[in-house]
């Protein structure tokens, strides 16, 4: 499949206005890719030409190179023709980014399974409204109900409903929450003959229903397949309710220095429990204990303040302090894949209709005195905001 031209329809939200200096000409490199119509393999300029046009220090630019190969916008090529290379956004940037903010907010795997049932509803109300000749032929591989291949990926048929639904963000969550879900049970895949069986013969009824037009069939279908699948997860000795230490940051296979740096820091953050506002340790500290330079352990440093984990704080007193765990560093990595991948506004509004219409079931059945204090709050902010508020 080709993947659509990246569009400036669907903004992405950009530095705020106290950003480091690199996350800003880091920014300044997206919008610039954006602004080409994101030419995977192109070369965007070389080094001085860069330096030039964004008027900053080498070191704070390389500084922004890390955070964009990070992202998965672009690459440093070395040698003649060389300089920074526009690469294609993957999803494992957004799994790896989803999967931290996760662990630090101790995600449980029942709330993974109720947000794919939101999401797979949603995918199977759109699918059942927009089947075309192609897809019906690829359903009917599912609703045959024959026998797989063995080793094959049971996400396969997740991964075609949310395709046929024509939304580039549900392809995306379908397909994160699909494989953070898996991530909670590391045997996930040595499901048995009867368990592939039942699974099998879900996607069928499933896959049935779509083909029918019959959206309302097809939901409750979907969310019955996946309740049985959360049961299956729970009775596995593997499964945890909580994600083990072990996948932070583990998901891109990343290798470069900083990465590599920034990985160690978060390991020891994660398995120490060190809380936001706690001292990870001094600059001089960390260089002894990492063995790098101090340059090298300042992209590193950038890479944690972009993923809201830590922030360095010079002077007296200062050194590498614990964030609290914020969804900025997803918010971002998912508005990048997302505009690559050419998703339109109406897409946006038709997603965030579905999530939230689901989520407010969820307050209104759930809401205690501290939530309704927090509406009530927020209700009063809105009513005496000023338009700049407001906008």
């Amino acid at each position: 499949m080709t993947t659509p031209t990246a569009t400036r329809d669907m903004p992405r939200p950009g530095a705020d206005s106290n950003a480091k200096r690199a996350a800003k000409v880091a920014d300044l490199i997206v919008e610039d890719v954006m602004a080409l119509g994101w030419p995977v393999g192109e070369v965007l300029g070389s080094e001085t030409d860069l330096l030039e046009r964004y008027e900053v220090s080498r070191a704070v630019f390389r500084e922004a190179v890390r955070l964009v190969e990070h992202q998965g916008v672009a690459r440093t090529r070395r040698g003649p023709g060389g300089g920074l290379v526009i690469t294609e956004p993957t999803v494992g940037a957004v799994i790896d980014a989803v999967v931290l903010y996760l662990h630090r907010v101790d995600a449980r795997l029942d709330e993974i399974f109720e947000a794919r049932i939101i999401l797979e509803e949603i995918a199977c109300q759109l699918a059942s409204e927009r089947t075309d000749e192609n897809d019906l032929a690829e359903l009917r591989r599912f609703a045959d109900d024959k026998p797989v291949d063995p080793g094959g990926d049971p996400r396969e048929f997740h991964a075609l409903v949310a395709s046929i639904s024509g939304n580039s963000g549900l392809e995306l969550f379908v397909d994160v929450f699909n494989r953070v879900a898996q991530l909670y049970s590391p045997d996930w895949q040595r499901l048995g003959s009867g368990v592939a069986a039942e699974t099998r013969h879900a996607h069928s009824m499933i896959a049935e229903a779509i083909m029918a037009g019959d959206a309302g069939l097809a939901r409750n279908r979907m969310r019955k397949h996946l309740q049985a699948e959360a049961d299956f997860f729970r009775r596995r000795r593997s499964t945890r309710q909580l994600l083990p230490d072990s996948v932070v940051l583990a998901q891109s296979g990343q290798g470069k220095g900083a990465e590599v740096v920034a990985r160690n820091i978060t390991q020891t953050i994660v398995t120490e429990g060190l809380q936001p506002g706690e001292l990870v340790g001094t600059e001089p500290e960390l260089i002894e204990r990492e063995g790098v330079s101090r340059a090298l352990l300042r992209e590193a440093v950038r890479l944690l303040e972009h993923h809201q984990i830590a922030r360095m704080r010079r002077g007296p007193g200062g050194g590498l302090f614990v964030m609290a765990p914020s969804a900025n560093a997803v918010t971002e990595v998912a508005a990048i894949y997302l505009v690559r991948r050419g998703m339109q506004l109406a897409d946006l509004a038709e997603l965030r209709t579905g999530v939230e219409v689901a989520i407010t079931d969820l307050a209104a059945a759930r809401i205690d005195d501290v939530g309704t204090a927090g509406l009530d709050e927020a209700l009063a902010r809105e009513a005496n905001a000023t338009d700049a508020e407001r906008v």
